[in-house]
């Protein structure tokens, strides 16, 4: 299955990736060699498998809140590069990426 380099843009919007003329040059090389390889999956008999809806059955665990010490948040604070205060900004899950 070729993908056109529209699609290849289009994907890679929608992975929030941001890819130079190189790399989308490299992409377009390599990209179709692995769905080649991820497409094989569909020729395995899988008659016999069970469905399942995740490999490990139904595990629930505790979560376990771990707090840090003043050190450790004040490391975080002064190495994180967009905060106001004590409160870290990160880009929108739904923004466009950068670039």
């Amino acid at each position: 299955m070729a993908l056109t380099r529209e699609e290849i843009v289009r994907l890679a919007e929608l992975s929030r990736l941001a890819l130079s003329e190189e790399e989308m040059k490299r992409m377009e090389q390599t990209i179709d060699p692995i769905l080649a390889y991820v497409g094989r999956l569909s020729h395995i008999d899988t008659s016999g498998v069970p469905e399942t809806d995740s490999p490990v059955l139904m595990q629930l665990r505790q979560d376990i809140v771990a707090g840090s010490s003043e050190e450790e948040r004040a490391a975080i604070l002064a190495n994180f590069p967009d905060k106001v205060g004590t409160v870290l900004r990160v880009p929108g899950v739904f923004e466009k990426p950068k670039g």
